[in-house]
């Protein structure tokens, strides 16, 4: 590619950092004007500002030519290496290097968030072998050998391009039990803080209204109202707030939290960790469930006996909340007919998603 202007060696170290970065940031002031010299002809005048050096080989048709192609080698290099080392290695090695890996990342305590922003430092979407290394080094302690972070490479990534992207990584962490960011950017409603709107409106209206005033032309109407009145007055105030002390009973019954399970989805709704929401989720207990069936869904990402069964999604014991309840395969027929309905089931409290703020639970004997 150099047309030898510039020694061989010099070359190597500026495609070497090419290769890694594709970045003319990355070149030393020395390496930029070596890299004038091959394609423009000269180097810059040394009064010239760096800033500006970079734009003007940046603007080069050759120069981006070159870049394209050195990257393109990088890859294919990368590509041929990963092959190369995953048809070396045993099997059964790589499926514990894979599980041990997986272990390290659930035991950590970090959402799939924090996870990769600690190994993607430079947020490039891409993990390349030295930050894979450098995470792995913080996790267990240990610099791992070069074999390790290449056998983790070839494991996770997919179309084997010789470096794990982003969303590579989230396949991987969804298959062990994590929750991953959607492509779609959450919506997130502010905050309605109740007690200060309430004292709000209480001051609003207390400066509007003159309540000596209303109380005292209420009192004279009552007062000048025909007698035969005055008992279909106190009636309908006495059904209206009859009506109302009902209402609000069933409303405190429909969202009180009893069962444990219960318990244990309002203290998820504080919790921030990974490992705190474990803690909650382990002490607690199973218990008879009822669910009012909103949506049915194909169950997705899962390993054990509920792989390839349904999830149904629904409001728990009346209320307040929502939860989804996967179940085995076995009751698929029954469960896909679900929707509207309201069921009996024995569920498990097991995971928790962070983003959705909704519980998951595993059921087993349903009922109709």
């Amino acid at each position: 590619m150099f047309s030898g202007r510039i020694s061989e060696a010099v070359a190597n170290q500026i495609e070497k950092k090419i290769a890694e970065n594709n970045d003319l940031n990355s070149l030393s002031n020395s390496e930029l004007a070596q890299l004038a010299i091959e394609f423009v002809g000269d180097a810059p005048p040394s009064n010239v500002p760096r800033e500006t050096v970079i734009n003007i080989l940046s603007e080069q048709p050759e120069i981006s030519n070159w870049r394209a192609n050195v990257k393109k080698k990088a890859i294919e290099a990368a590509k041929q290496k990963v092959a190369n080392v995953a048809k070396n290695v045993d099997p059964r090695m790589a499926s514990m290097i894979k599980q041990q890996f997986g272990q390290w990342l659930q035991n950590s305590g970090l959402t799939s968030t924090e996870i990769t922003t600690k190994i993607d430092v430079n947020s490039d979407g891409e993990i390349g072998r030295d930050e894979l290394a450098a995470f792995i080094e913080n996790l267990s302690g240990t610099q791992p050998p070069d074999w390790v972070c290449d056998t983790l490479i070839a494991i996770l990534d997919a179309d084997e391009n010789g470096k794990i992207e982003v969303h590579e990584l989230w396949s991987y962490l969804a298959a062990i039990g994590f929750d991953v960011p959607t492509t779609e950017p959450e919506i997130i409603e502010p905050p309605v803080i109740v007690e200060e709107a309430v004292h709000q409106m209480v001051e609003t209206t207390e400066d509007e209204i003159d309540i000596d005033a209303e109380i005292e032309q209420i009192e004279d109407t009552i007062v000048d109202a025909p007698a035969s009145l005055d008992n279909d007055v106190t009636i309908s105030i006495t059904e209206t707030q009859t009506r109302e002390d009902y209402s609000e009973a069933n409303i405190e019954q429909e969202n009180t939290v009893e069962t444990s399970i219960e318990i244990g989805i309002e203290r998820l709704h504080s919790t921030r960790l990974h490992r705190e929401a474990t803690s909650v989720i382990e002490s607690t207990s199973s218990g008879d469930c009822t669910l009012l069936v909103e949506r049915v869904e194909r169950t997705l990402m899962v390993m054990d006996e509920f792989r390839g069964g349904m999830t149904v999604i629904g409001l728990l014991d009346n209320g307040p909340y929502t939860v989804s309840v996967l179940f085995e395969p076995e009751f698929n027929e029954q469960v896909e007919k679900l929707e509207g309905k309201s069921i009996s089931f024995t569920g498990k409290l097991f995971d928790w998603s962070s983003g959705l703020r909704q519980a998951k639970l595993k059921g087993t004997e349903l009922t109709f």
